[in-house]
């Protein structure tokens, strides 16, 4: 699992302070850290297309990529240094206060701080932060709204904006929701929550906000505003994760939210939303920090050895060099002898809990690219034939090379494509994704729909799992090879599918259905290995065969492939039939005749014919 992020060079070096190019700082960071999978130009600046880790929440922002970056350069002989940025409290207006009151129960937020603004003179973004937060993927709505989702990108904790004023009593009040409890969200759509879930509501009893996913509509900052509450909670990501799913809503703030974000962040990002809005909307502050933090962060220290850190990462590293190494992270190490002990940032609490974490942070920024290879010593162990992924692997290879495409389909269909029987999800992401199917016709006309443009004849397979439901029990997966064969010709529909069956040598009566202009087939897996018998070695005729093309009318009714068959069964010197040629109802076939001990005479392939043809006739 992994999160994608896109941040701009000039906005990574307000926090970097480095003479590094974007394409060093890509190629080195990639090596040691979260990996840069693109760098691109954009508008006089660059663009970094980051991937990273589930576990690296820290990282997902400009800060957090600006620290690794710092930690991980100078291991390249490149000097780089991390600007912390700022925590600076805020200067709690003289003789104003304007009221919040806050509670919370501990099993739901670790943390909620706030502060009110007032005298907003300017809602306009200016360009240098509208760029900045078009290319992360945000779009630009107002500078309140921005200045929020500019926090969020730049320091890791997600935020909010309130209309103070109608936030009624300037009471927050955090609860569970009930079953069946309805809420409008700020881009006006209508939800019914699961029970259980996360919600701020005021002193008359109104639900304001979902938070740690989306504002709600009642809300919402809006040209009439007057005042803001600037406003940042910190919840438990299990409940954040469950609702944000559960309710199909899925924002960059759950996103992050979700993977535990360190209630630490909370003091630089009040302190630059502050700046941004005195600055930016020549706001001034009308209240006190309001901050519920009943838990703060405790320092957890974690041990290990340099014996142990020798062993695991295989190389001796100098205790000085594993020092600077771990400082850079902003780890504190502290040496007794050979023992080590790491008290751990509030960033990095949640994923460093063992000594092989500690192992783990020395060995990347040392760069695992400088640890020694050696060849795995003792036997080889033995490959494993005959596996169910070998026998898949063959048939998808046999159908791309009869001209198929493969494609990979959702599990979950909706309502309308499946039987009454088939198994509904308890939390759907929403109505097309409600039901386990128990076929794979319905995804792949759903595929054929997706391309109902093309014209020509194209194929399409999926090999991949039904699910079969089961009395007081889990579902039968049975994987399935189906395929649809779209503006086909009959006859060569038919014949890919028998083709794909003697490629492997399988001797089974085919069925293909029609379904609209379009051919359907499907196999069980399973079964279908079953049939697979072994293939024998056939030497290679020493007499050449005598060949013929005959043309046969077939009247409405009859099948070809029945034609076929009793041709063949006229006499076992017939070595194979092929279709080569129609017209109306006149049928060419090219007949190959073929003796394993002589070379056949006109004569002898005269009366074959000729029984041939009083067959027929």
């Amino acid at each position: 699992m992994k999160m994608d992020i896109r941040i701009l060079d000039s906005h990574l070096r307000e926090y970097l302070d480095t003479k590094a190019s974007p394409q060093e700082i890509a190629r080195y960071v990639s090596l040691c850290g979260p990996t840069f999978d693109r760098t691109r130009k954009l508008e006089g600046d660059y663009l970094y297309e980051i991937e990273v880790t589930t576990n690296r929440v820290d990282a997902a922002s400009v800060v957090g990529i600006a620290r690794e970056a710092a930690a991980i350069l100078p291991q390249f002989g490149i000097k780089a240094k991390f600007k912390r940025p700022g925590d600076k409290k805020i200067d709690e207006p003289k003789g104003k206060n304007l009221p919040l009151k806050i509670t919370a129960d501990l099993k739901l937020e670790r943390r909620l701080t706030g502060v009110v603004f007032e005298n907003f003179e300017n809602f306009n973004t200016p360009k240098w932060m509208k760029s900045r937060l078009e290319a992360s993927g945000v779009r630009s709505l107002n500078a309140v709204i921005d200045i929020t989702n500019y926090v969020m990108i730049t320091t890791g904790h997600p935020c909010h904006a309130f209309d103070y004023d109608k936030i009624k009593g300037s009471t927050i009040s955090v609860r569970e929701s009930k079953k069946g409890e309805t809420i409008t969200t700020l881009d006006g759509k209508k939800y019914k929550l699961l029970g259980g879930d996360i919600i701020f509501e005021d002193k008359d009893k109104r639900i304001i906000d979902l938070p740690g996913i989306m504002g709600l509509e009642n809300s919402v900052v809006s040209k009439n505003t007057k005042r803001v509450l600037l406003f940042f909670d910190n919840n438990d990501p299990v409940r954040i994760r469950r609702t944000s799913m559960g309710l199909a809503i899925r924002t960059m703030a759950a996103t992050m939210n979700e993977k535990n974000v360190d209630p630490e962040l909370i003091n630089i990002s009040l302190s630059l939303g502050a700046k941004l809005f005195t600055t930016i909307c020549k706001a001034s502050i009308a209240s006190k920090v309001y901050d519920f933090y009943p838990k703060p962060y405790k320092t957890k220290r974690v041990s290990t050895s340099n014996k142990f850190i020798t062993k695991i990462m295989g190389v001796k590293i100098e205790k000085g060099k594993i020092n600077s190494l771990l400082t850079a992270l902003e780890f504190n190490p502290k040496w007794d002898g050979d023992k080590l002990s790491v008290s751990i940032p509030s960033f990095r609490a949640e994923d460093i809990n063992i000594e092989e974490d500690i192992v783990e942070e020395v060995a990347r920024i040392y760069g695992y690219h400088n640890l020694p290879s050696e060849l795995m010593l003792g036997k080889l162990p033995e490959p494993v034939f005959n596996t169910p992924f070998e026998f898949e692997e063959n048939l998808r290879q046999t159908l791309k090379a009869l001209g198929g495409a493969e494609v990979l389909t959702y599990s979950l269909v909706s309502k309308g494509l499946e039987p009454g029987t088939a198994l509904r999800l308890k939390n759907p992401l929403g109505i097309d994704t409600e039901y386990l199917r128990t076929s794979l016709k319905p995804s792949l006309l759903e595929a054929v729909k997706t391309n109902i443009g093309l014209k020509s004849p194209y194929h399409l397979f999926e090999i991949a799992n039904i699910y079969l439901p089961k009395k007081a029990d889990l579902p039968e997966e049975r994987m399935m090879l189906a395929g649809i064969l779209t503006n086909y010709d009959f006859r060569k529909a038919k014949g890919v599918v028998e083709e794909l069956l003697s490629s492997l040598n399988i001797s089974l009566p085919v069925k293909i259905e029609k379904v609209g202009s379009n051919y359907y087939y499907e196999f069980e897996v399973e079964k279908l290995e079953k049939h697979v018998r072994p293939k024998t070695f056939t030497p290679i005729p020493k007499y050449p065969p005598q060949i013929e093309d005959i043309t046969v009318t077939i009247p409405e009714g009859k099948r070809v492939g029945e034609v076929v068959q009793f041709i063949k069964q006229t006499s076992n010197l017939i070595q194979s039939i092929e279709l080569v040629d129609v017209y109306e109802r006149n049928f060419t076939f090219r007949i190959s005749y073929q003796h394993p001990e002589k070379t056949l005479s006109d004569k002898e392939v005269e009366k074959i014919r000729a029984k041939i043809d009083k067959n027929l006739s």
